[in-house]
């Protein structure tokens, strides 16, 4: 049986999803666009081309928003540039900003080896562990929809649609609220008298908010 697609050529478990979520660099927010410079042939390039080999695949995956591009035979030493956004925006679909609008960061990888372009990039470049952490818990708080409070999606749970809004700010029937179904038993006889629960129900999702 043949082997899978994403299953073949050199190391092909780089490809797998337990490989590429194992990647431990995150740029910051202001890095927009990565560029790897490099030959094939000349041994002072051996770590970077080790490290596009090992870690390029994980950086993308882990940095979607970020441009990765190599130029293979450009330059005669091999390095490594961040295009850096001055601008505090981080809207994707905004125009693109001209030359003018990034900072340019070199990184020279001359003979260094691949883990040390590694650990560089992610000093130099990468959110620490401890705003991985925080961004980490942040989205989980904004993504799960059973969360509600401050840093939620929701702040209160009468805010989700077709749920019962906060008793505070639009009162309940009276067959829907524990003083009348307890204690005012008599009072709600009556009150049903005049009006029956499910006309009570309609009346109460006709008024607003």
């Amino acid at each position: 049986m043949p082997a899978p697609m994403f299953m073949r050529g050199a190391a092909p478990w780089r490809n797998t999803l337990a490989y590429l979520e194992s990647g431990k660099i995150i740029f910051r927010p202001i890095v927009r666009i990565f560029t790897l410079n490099y030959t094939l042939d000349k041994p002072d390039s051996d770590g970077l081309r080790r490290f596009i080999f090992w870690h390029l695949a994980q950086i993308q995956y882990k940095n979607p928003n970020v441009q990765c591009v190599q130029f293979k035979n450009t330059t005669p030493t091999p390095f490594v540039s961040f295009y850096l956004s001055r601008s505090s925006s981080d809207d994707t679909e905004s125009e693109a900003n001209s030359d003018n609008d990034y900072d340019i960061v070199h990184m020279d990888c001359y003979k260094k080896t691949s883990n040390e372009i590694h650990d560089s990039i992610r000093r130099v470049m990468g959110k620490s562990e401890l705003q991985q952490r925080i961004d980490l818990e942040l989205t989980a708080r904004l993504e799960n929809p059973a969360n509600f409070g401050k840093d939620c999606a929701h702040y209160c749970m009468c805010l989700v649609y077709g749920q019962m809004s906060c008793p505070g700010r639009k009162v309940l029937p009276e067959h829907l609220r524990g003083k009348f179904t307890r204690y005012k038993i008599d009072e709600l006889d009556e009150m049903r008298k005049k009006i029956s629960d499910e006309e009570a129900l309609k009346e109460y999702w006709k008024r607003p908010f």
